[in-house]
């Protein structure tokens, strides 16, 4: 039996534990450079504002005060955590799918101690982190996919929770699911279905498994078979590592000064060095990518990339900012102008089955003591206190976030959370929500 844990409205739920002045108001939360919505209230979406709704077209909806919020995705990214580690004293087998989802196995057979287990969790989550969480449950991961949608839209569902367990209410619920609704069918396939007459699951389910694969491939005949009740998709556990790591941004303006742009790839060079040693993984090559922006007409555009290879594989920073740098160097051109900036890391195995450069031993372990250091006292004191030079001060290719709150106020963070949850002080001063991104990320050692 699986589970699908959904947060609802994710971005905009954790803006509010922050600030509960913000519940019973339309809210948005906007994207990188305050773009688009990428998150809204039910308030919001009553008012019919749709998701990546521009921000400048946000006031065309309504008449009413819309609150609007600048992400803040470290911040998002820790209750995230906090959330994960909650669903992992009850799950088997847990697979982070997004920042705010999560499907996992259930241990008990009958639907009676699910549920029961289920509504629990969702208790928890809401005491301990203050976020609301949906929660579906069925044979398959594709029906509790459906059945966390049904949770999360049933405003007589008090519980948050929704078993699909029984052939009746399977039917009932299909019957009523569109088809674009169903995990794993996107627009191209949903506009030949719409075509041929099919608009729900339930005759979505009834298509023979031939006119399937001539419409789609072998996955959409595995969704089908999902829908029936077959278990078809296996469940992958969290601990697998990534193929690649890429972390790249989108200017607020374009940008044509080389120092700017170079700390912006020591920047993102940092932060999948990082994230490598989070995975104890180490890569072998480096790509920089730099593009302009084809939607300014008055400016020549320009977008290249360059791949390089390190001598040996490595989850240093200072080795892999380095070759960051060299790739960078060789693609950029001083006549264009600049939007967006990307670093990738490719070629990555996990840390024991390095093989070391006999010539330069020496400064890998020097290497790996020092990296060993500096995350140990970022995450004792903040994830940003040791840096890079260039990096330690947001400079020019720092993304828009106009719409953050300079209200202070003195918030109790978490009264009475678990300590398993939530780090040791309970009392955190804001002055600043653009300062508190670090400051919530402090984690004890």
């Amino acid at each position: 039996m699986y589970a699908l844990a959904d947060c609802n409205n994710f971005f905009v739920s954790c803006e509010r534990v922050f600030d509960p002045t913000l519940n019973g108001k339309p809210v948005v939360v906007l994207s990188n450079n305050d773009g688009c919505a990428i998150s809204r209230s039910n308030e919001a979406k009553a008012l019919g504002i749709p998701m990546g709704c521009p921000a400048f077209q946000i006031k065309n909806y309504t008449t009413e005060n819309v609150v609007m919020l600048s992400a803040r995705h470290i911040l998002y990214q820790d209750l995230s955590n906090r959330i994960m580690r909650i669903l992992g004293e009850v799950a088997i087998n847990l697979e982070v799918y997004s920042v705010d989802e999560a499907f996992f196995k259930l241990p008990f057979d009958d639907d009676v101690k699910n549920h029961k287990l289920l509504v629990t969790v969702v208790k928890n989550v809401q005491k301990y982190v203050g976020v609301p969480v949906s929660i579906g449950f069925a044979a398959t991961r594709t029906l509790a996919k459906i059945a966390s949608h049904v949770a999360k839209k049933d405003p007589s569902n008090v519980n948050r929770v929704m078993g699909l367990t029984r052939q009746d209410e399977i039917d009932s619920i299909l019957a009523r699911t569109k088809v674009d609704d169903i995990w794993g069918i996107g627009r191209k396939l949903n506009a030949k279905l719409l075509s041929c007459g099919i608009h729900d699951a339930s005759q979505f389910v009834r298509l023979p498994k031939s006119y399937l694969q001539k419409i789609g491939n072998i996955n959409l005949v595995r969704t089908q078979q999902e829908l029936l009740g077959h278990d078809c998709v296996s469940i992958n556990p969290v601990t697998i590592a990534h193929k690649s790591i890429m972390n790249s941004r989108t200017f607020g303006h374009v940008l044509k000064k080389k120092g700017d742009i170079s700390d912006a790839v020591l920047s993102f060079a940092q932060s999948c060095a990082a994230q490598l040693r989070r995975e104890r993984s180490a890569a072998l090559t480096v790509t920089v990518y730099v593009r302009g922006d084809h939607f300014r007409k008055d400016l020549p555009f320009y977008s290249n990339s360059c791949s390089v290879k390190m001598q040996t594989h490595t989850a240093s920073t200072i080795e892999i900012a380095q070759y960051a740098l060299i790739a960078f160097n060789s693609i950029f051109r001083d006549e264009y102008f600049y939007r967006k900036v990307g670093v990738m890391v490719t070629d990555i195995i996990p840390v024991n089955e390095m093989q070391l450069n006999i010539f330069n031993a020496e400064q890998e372990v020097k290497h790996s003591r020092l990296m060993t250091a500096v995350d140990d006292i970022n995450r004792r004191y903040g994830s940003k206190q040791i840096m890079l030079a260039p990096t330690l001060t947001k400079g020019e290719w720092a993304p828009q976030q106009n719409h953050f709150s300079h209200q202070s106020k003195t918030l109790r963070f978490y009264s009475g959370m678990n300590p398993r949850y939530a780090p040791r002080v309970t009392n955190v001063s804001i002055d600043e929500r653009q300062n508190d991104e670090d400051r919530f990320d402090q984690r004890n050692a």
